[in-house]
């Protein structure tokens, strides 16, 4: 079963570069306009930034949300990010904050106060649909559950919003998260700013689009295999996959029963600024957040800059474009140029990372099912599929067999690929112990036309592997090609060392000018 995958996953890269021409005229026309440029300075600010001037009574929280609220209102029918907004709710919260900060009428120690157990007061945030906000939608873009609402805030939005954060809206995601493309059948399809012909990927795609639009200063994302980095590369912005277990999961839908999916899906801060991430993540760890170390200081010139000396690839796997090997090499000469300790390393089992990866993911039990039914009839949905008579997409039901069938990895070698990864865990453990971080891509290209990340199924081995394997990793912008999309690596360190990612993307973010409005 496993060569038949590969031989799909072959048919389907043939297949995407006979259909190119076809595929590029259905992707819609070029934007003719430039993208509206942002008036408000404000939109130019770090999340962190922001709440010291609210703060401090510098700014008002009201101002900020209508600002943001003003600029979602324009980009929005340019990107379709967003599923349902709360913005007269998010103003009247606006409204409180800033009796909060009068209250405190400018006493020094109430202020600081107001820091300790608010960091984030008064700064309005975007989350993904799948994270649930209390009262707005939680259909996943599943058309039987297109009326469904959240009872309750999830876990880690729960804590954003006690730390001060305002949230305004659920940003787009596929069906029930389960494909690399924001579209479904409910809310339509999420367009990429820096280019409507191209998706800004999934499944954090809404939030993905409306930061790189300047629509947000940070959002709250999830990611299962690269849902959160993928949509931070196509997008120009940064995104952390956090340390596995570190982030609550609780109010994420969908959610599997098992007890170890905390294991592989996590949820994470995305944001337009690097310096916004260690607060964010500090916040939606909670009690956890005291095993990352977030508070103690990083030197980066003493960290230990790892990197791939070569990666093998299948032929059936995706191979990287020039502008990603160019991004990961201009990372790397930055550092060998401020005289850091770089070090080429062999990053064994590469090409099985899929399989890898998706032996630990078909370990869980109690997995959900996107269907109306246990068995469905998959051959049936994909006829109905082809006559628009589905109520799925076809980027479902593709996904659901891939991820249900089993066929990814055979039964005899299961043992074998658990064993495989249960080394690579520990040799990168090893190497990267306290003081070193892997700079690898983390899709091999840029920003994909609508429709085609069918044939790019193996490229997101870049990211699954990681998931799997539980390390934290940080997607970095480091500029653009020659079309105008953004490139870039991930950072990649070992178990609780989520500091160190953080620290090298706000380094990168210094050399490299970090996040730029579409043009």
């Amino acid at each position: 079963m496993e060569l038949l995958l590969k031989l799909v996953a072959l048919i389907l890269r043939v297949v995407n570069l006979v259909l190119e021409p076809i595929l590029a005229r259905l992707a819609g026309p070029a934007r003719v306009d430039p993208f509206p440029a942002i008036r408000d300075e404000l939109l130019r600010l770090p999340a962190t930034e922001l709440a010291e001037r609210i703060r401090q009574g510098k700014l008002r929280s009201v101002e900020l949300v209508r600002a943001y609220v003003l600029r979602i209102r324009e980009v929005n029918p340019l990107i379709n990010a967003v599923v349902e907004e709360r913005f007269e709710a998010a103003l009247g919260e606006a409204a409180e904050a800033d009796e909060r900060v009068a209250a405190c009428g400018g006493d020094e120690q109430a202020v600081k106060e107001l820091a300790r157990t608010s960091p984030l007061l008064g700064v309005p945030i975007t989350v993904k649909e799948s994270c649930s906000v209390k009262g707005l939608s939680l259909g996943g873009g599943v058309v039987r559950r297109q009326n469904l609402t959240a009872e309750e805030d999830g876990e880690a939005v729960g804590r954003l919003r006690r730390a001060g954060a305002i949230p305004l809206l659920v940003s787009n995601t596929p069906e029930y998260c389960m494909a690399f493309e924001s579209y479904n059948n409910v809310t339509g399809r999420t367009l990429n700013p820096y280019d409507p012909r191209r998706t800004p990927a999934g499944s954090s795609g809404g939030e993905g689009a409306l930061l790189g639009a300047g629509a947000s200063v940070c959002g709250v994302g999830s990611d299962l295999g690269g849902s959160i980095r993928i949509p931070a590369l196509f997008c120009g912005i940064f995104g952390h996959k956090p340390s596995a277990g570190i982030v609550p999961i609780k109010g994420h839908m969908p959610v599997c029963g098992d007890a170890h999916f905390d294991q592989y899906l996590s949820l994470g801060p995305m944001c337009r600024y690097a310096k916004d991430l260690p607060l964010l993540l500090e916040i939606m760890a909670g009690p956890n957040a005291s095993r990352l170390r977030l508070a103690e200081p990083v030197n980066v010139d003493k960290v230990k800059i790892y990197y791939p000396q070569k990666l093998d690839l299948t032929v059936n796997a995706v191979p990287i474009a020039p502008e990603i090997r160019e991004s990961l090499r201009s990372a790397l000469k930055y550092f060998q140029n401020k005289g850091g300790y770089t070090e080429p390393l062999n990053f064994r089992y590469f090409a099985d990372s899929m399989q890898l990866a998706s032996t630990e993911l078909q370990s869980l039990t109690d997995v959900p099912n996107v269907f109306a039914t246990a068995r469905p009839n998959l051959l049936w949905e994909l006829l109905k599929v082809t006559f628009r008579q589905s109520e799925h997409t076809f980027a479902t039901i593709f996904m659901y067999l891939l991820s249900a069938s089993k066929a990814t990895v055979s039964e005899q070698n299961r043992a074998r690929y658990r064993q495989m990864a249960a080394e690579l865990k520990q040799e990168f453990t090893d190497k990267l112990a306290t003081d070193g971080v892997f700079l690898m891509p983390s899709f091999p290209k840029p920003a994909l036309r609508h429709y085609e990340s069918f044939g790019h199924v193996t490229g997101f081995m870049y990211t699954m592997i990681i998931n799997a394997l539980g390390f934290p990793a940080t997607q970095v912008p480091l500029g653009f090609n020659r079309d105008g999309l953004p490139v870039g690596i991930q950072v990649v360190a070992g178990p609780n060392q989520d500091r160190l990612c953080l620290a090298v993307a706000q380094e990168l973010e210094q050399a490299f000018g970090g996040w730029q409005l579409p043009k």
